[in-house]
Parts: C-alpha cells; structure tokens; sequence
C-alpha cells in the first residue's frame, strides 16, 4: 500500500513527525515494533504499579512552553492532565545539601548565598545563558534557508558558535573558579552522559535553560497517557499506527525514488518518504537495501563515540516515599564534586561510589500507585563494558548485586527501604539494548561531544533523498524535549519534499 510517507518507530520524534505531517493533510503510517508507543521514554506497569522507563519531568512542557506549545496547536493539551513542578531537584554533596527551584531568580540567589564571593561570576554565566537561548531560539524559528543561517552563525548568533567550540568545563571556568560551585552548576551533567570535561556546552546550555528557564511539568497518569494521546491523534486525521511490526529492510527503487518498506511479516508499505526514528547505525547498515550505501556508512558512522548507558532499579513500596524520608521527588547524589571521578566510575562499574539518582514520581502523581503505597527509580549510568561477556546465570546474578548496593546506598538517605520492597524491577544496559534496540545500549545516541554536537550532529538528512533521520542520534540530540524538536524537523523536510 502507498502512502505519502513511512515512518518507523514510536518514540517521541516518530510521533511528533506524524503529528505535524497528519495534521497538514499527509497520509502515514507509522511502524513500531513494541506494543506500545514512548520508546525509551515510555511508561510501564507492575502488579498495580506505574513506573516511568526514563523520565522524571520534561522542561517547556508547563503552560507557555515550547512543548506545550505544540502539544496545544495539535489539540493534544486537551488530551492529558498536566501537573506542573515548583522544584527540580534535592542536590547533595558532601558539604552542600539543597533543593534547587526551577526560579533562575531563586537558583541563582540560593548560589550566590552560599558562594559570594563568585556572584560577579555567577551574574555573567547567567546572563550568557539568556544569551544563547535568545540566539538559538532566533535561529530555529528563522524563515531563512539552514545552509544560510549556519552561515551567518558567527556574526549573527556568536553565543551559538561560541558554545559549540567549547565544552562547558571551559565555558563555565570563564566565569567561576570555585570547583564546588563549578560542580553544583554542573550537576546536570547526567542528562546528558557526559562529564562537563568532555561535554559540549552547546547541549549542556539546551538542558539547563530548559530546566532553569521554561516552565517545567508532568503527565497525570505518567508520560504514556501524552504517547497514547498522540497515537489517538494520528488515528483521527485519518492515518495508521501498526505495533509489534518489525522493520527488517528498505528498499529504494533508484529511478522513481521510491522507498518500500519491508516487516519481518513479509507485509510491504511504499512511500516516497521515509523517517527512521530508528537509530541511524541499523537503519543506514543494516535496513537500506543497497550494499554501497551499506559499506559507506559503517564507515562514517563506525568511527562515532556512542553515549553511556544506564542501570535502573524500579521498586513498588508498601508506603509512601515520603515516609521513609524522601522530602522532594528526586534526589541527585554525588560523593565528589570532581565529575571527571564521578563518570569514570560509572564507566569502570564501581557501584559504591558512583553518583546516583533517587526518583519518587508517586510523590508528583499519587495515583501511579495503589492508595497508600509508593513507588522509587534509583538510577546510575553505567557502561555496556560491564555487563558483555557474561553468561545468563552470571547476568542475572550481577543485576541482583548490583539492585541490592543502590537500594543499601539509598538508604542511607531513606531509612527502612528495604524492608519495605513490594515489587523490583531492573532494568541494565543490555535491556536497553533489547528494548530500545540501541546500540550498546546508548540512551542519549551519540555523544554529546564538541567533535559530536551542534552542527557537528548527525544530520538529519541522509544521502538518501527522501530517507530522513529523527531522533536522540541525529540533530539536536537525546532527550524528550531535543527529540521532540528532532520530530518537527523530520516533518518539515518531508513536506519540503512533498510539495
């Protein structure tokens, strides 16, 4: 069967792309292999239980931001309840323990209190992040040409070129010298699975004035009730969403242009687009039925350094949370100010020093679990090196080990957790891997490297005409409100080509 364009994959850039092309008259049909929709960022349920795959928040989505926005144009903002967020995070370090407000106003007070002597230097990094983000919303909603814009970077967006030579280690210590400061500023370094060392600052300046800038939410029900909702939409203008079909090849008919297809059912779906919300390595080696293309990009992209991965330990409570101690929905935990250690930790495996996070989203949402019970992700990165090579009994004796040291180090903070363990679920990177067929099990796609990032990204754009790239892989990177926008390209330069 024909259609104007095939997408594959449910994530959020899948879905996004055909939520803007369905609405502007295309005929789709959307390929996911799982039973239901969200990808890595989906929501799951145990024995009464709802937990969260991934998130915790999304930045922008709180009324007046950019996600809202275009959950609204949609029609989508009827569709879900939202719950707005006050707080981001309780940070704890050894000499400093607070709760950070997502008010820069009130952030940038509460900094400047504990390290007066860098408020000259805390006002400057301030003020270059209202920078950038004036700059970079400029460059996405101008009218004018991609190839154009990038050309004018440096004499009309300098922040942006300024943030995409830099990592933002180097970035920051132009203003603040304090290391502990340095740190605290930098905590957010685990959303994108980097060190500030090794950390594009363009990304990390997307992520902290998406936190500290916009208004920030949560979806009633969890994030699978917006996934849901969005599948709905695309069924309403009139296109099809068909789960648990696996994408197996693409064929591209060289003289029409044509792309068809194929699902590991045989089944066969023709379009002269197509947008893979697959990760790029399988969809350009493997899917594409061409074996120079083939050869090509294991080349190119053979080279590129893959994200961390990430362990999760998912546990339903006999009580609340909050009665074991848990007096704001997250914790980030970090035993050094000196990230560089922290990350190379979480590459080396050493769970018992490694930072980590504590996410209590019963407290945001009490009817994700059965009245009076409460439920926990504690998550670390991790790398896809310490969970190769081992036998089945091994794996699943490791992940026992490991879900046993995170809830002991957890309660620390959370007294009584452990005997209060009414359901668990681990989640390593090997099924991260499985699930979200991701490489090594990479849960920001490439990394968020200077060499990797900003215009230096993976293009959406293939060699391919009309095969098109979305998603956490390709431009701007990973994450919900990064994929989202990663969709609405995707959409854009399909219809360019439809027209």
């Amino acid at each position: 069967m024909k259609y104007d364009c095939i997408i594959i994959g449910a994530g959020v850039a899948g879905l996004a792309s055909a939520i803007k092309l369905t609405s502007c008259g295309k005929k789709i049909i959307l390929l996911e292999r799982q039973p239901i929709p969200g990808g890595l960022a989906t929501s799951f349920r145990r024995q009464g239980f709802t937990f969260e795959s991934s998130l915790h928040c999304v930045n922008a989505l709180g009324e007046g931001g950019e996600v809202f926005s275009f959950l609204k144009e949609y029609g989508l903002d009827e569709k879900i309840k939202l719950i707005g967020l006050k707080s981001f995070s309780r940070i704890i370090y050894p000499e400093h323990d607070f709760s950070a407000d997502f008010s820069r106003e009130n952030y940038l007070g509460f900094l400047k209190s504990k390290f007066p002597q860098e408020s000259y230097g805390l006002d400057l990094f301030f003020k270059e992040v209202v920078k950038f983000s004036r700059q970079i919303d400029e460059f996405i909603c101008s009218s004018w040409p991609r190839w154009l814009r990038i050309t004018c970077v440096p004499f009309l967006y300098p922040e942006i070129l300024k943030a995409s030579i830099l990592t933002i280690d180097q970035l920051i210590s132009k203003y603040i010298k304090d290391d502990k400061l340095k740190a605290i500023v930098t905590d957010i370094w685990r959303f994108t699975g980097l060190a500030p060392t090794k950390l594009s600052a363009f990304y990390f300046l997307l992520v902290f004035r998406g936190y500290y800038f916009a208004p920030t939410a949560y979806v009633s029900g969890g994030f699978g009730q917006l996934f849901k909702a969005m599948v709905d939409k695309i069924k309403e203008n009139g296109s099809l969403v068909k789960f648990n079909t696996d994408v197996v090849r693409i064929d591209i008919d060289k003289k029409s242009g044509l792309k068809t297809v194929v699902s590991a059912k045989k089944e066969e779906f023709s379009a002269p687009v197509v947008i893979s919300n697959a990760n790029p390595i399988d969809t350009l080696t493997k899917l594409v039925n061409d074996e120079g293309l083939r050869s090509k990009y294991s080349q190119s992209l053979g080279h590129l350094e893959k994200s961390i991965s990430a362990f999760q330990v998912y546990l339903g409570l006999k009580v609340p949370a909050k009665d074991l101690g848990m007096d704001h929905h997250m914790f980030s935990i970090n035993p050094s100010y000196n990230h560089d250690r922290n990350f190379d930790c979480s590459l080396r495996g050493d769970y018992e020093n490694c930072p980590f996070g504590i996410v209590d989203h019963a407290q945001i949402d009490p009817g994700l679990v059965p009245q009076g019970r409460g439920n926990l992700l504690i998550m670390v990165l991790d790398s896809y090196a310490n969970w190769a090579g081992l036998s089945a009994e091994e794996y699943k004796k490791k992940k026992i080990e490991v879900a046993k040291i995170l809830i002991r180090r957890a309660e620390k903070f959370l007294p009584g957790l452990s005997g209060q363990i009414d359901v668990m679920e681990v989640a390593t990177p090997k099924t991260i891997e499985r699930f979200g067929v991701s490489p090594q099990g990479a849960i920001y796609g490439f990394a968020q490297t200077v060499k990797q990032a900003s215009e230096n990204r993976l293009p959406q754009k293939t060699s391919i005409r009309g095969l098109i790239l979305t998603g956490g892989w390709t431009w701007p990177g990973g994450g919900f409100h990064a994929c989202l926008d990663s969709g609405k390209e995707a959409a854009r330069l399909a219809l360019r080509l439809l027209k």
